[in-house]
């Protein structure tokens, strides 16, 4: 549209009992294989994923066919209060590259992402009844959310130092939470009064990351940003010699 084009792709993974792994590679059957480490970009200031697999989506159906792929790659088990319960937190991302053609001619590209995060619920065992290796992965569940209110409580106080390393979970979320963007956080609540502290807890959360105040700034490719900055030094030093030269009587030099 208006001669703007688009280039779309996208991501998923899921952090179970702290290991991340690739949706879009990994099924339900093998894990081992695809567990990726975590690194920090210092020049982004963020962390990633290492060698991340990224599938293109030049329409909505194949954004929407990957989705479904994902989906049914993930760590589900059934326990006392769930059928499909979660057993891992989930990330899926889309990220959307604009690129346009400036007044000087020369390609401006804009990078976007929305991540959307499926967080695993808090369990309490009385009344899950998990055992065995769901035992180990409502442990690892419950750290990551526990750690996750740190940082939401952190940033809502408005503290220097966020324990974003703690956990990978965090690690993931540090440019949504923190950074240049807008988080948007849907809670989901039991209306039953059995789990009434359940839902005050997450209430509690929700409150808190609503506090949060971030700004957004357009992203631009690193390279181009620097040349725009160049470009527009350039043209306030020759605005500024022009109003010298016309200040002394000194003729604008040939062209």
């Amino acid at each position: 549209t208006d001669g703007v084009q688009f280039k779309v792709r996208a991501s998923c993974v899921e952090i179970y009992n702290e290991s991340i792994v690739d949706l879009v590679k990994a099924s339900r059957t093998v894990r081992g294989v695809s567990v990726l480490p975590v690194k920090f970009d210092p020049s982004k200031g963020a962390f990633f994923v290492q060698d991340l697999s990224y599938c293109k989506c030049p329409s909505e159906v194949d954004l929407l066919r990957l989705y479904m792929k994902v989906l049914r790659n993930r760590s589900v088990a059934a326990h006392e209060l769930n059928r499909d319960s979660s057993r891992s937190h989930a990330l899926f991302t889309v990220y959307v590259d604009s690129m346009v053609k400036g007044p000087d001619g020369h390609i401006r590209t804009r990078h976007g992402k929305v991540t959307f995060v499926d967080l695993a619920g808090s369990e309490r065992l009385k009344y899950s009844g998990s055992s065995g290796e769901m035992l180990k992965e409502t442990g690892s569940i419950n750290r990551s959310l526990f750690t996750l209110g740190k940082v939401i409580a952190t940033l809502d106080r408005g503290d220097a130092f966020v324990p974003y390393r703690d956990s990978k979970l965090t690690k993931l979320l540090m440019d949504s939470l923190g950074g240049t963007s807008l988080c948007i956080m849907v809670a989901c609540c039991s209306p039953s009064s059995k789990y009434s502290e359940e839902t005050l807890s997450t209430l509690q959360y929700a409150s808190r990351a609503k506090n949060i105040k971030n700004t957004p700034i357009v992203q631009l490719d690193p390279q181009q940003r620097l040349i725009m900055q160049l470009r527009e030094e350039i043209s306030s030093l020759r605005a500024e010699n022009a109003s010298l030269r016309a200040g002394h009587g000194v003729p604008p030099p040939l062209s």
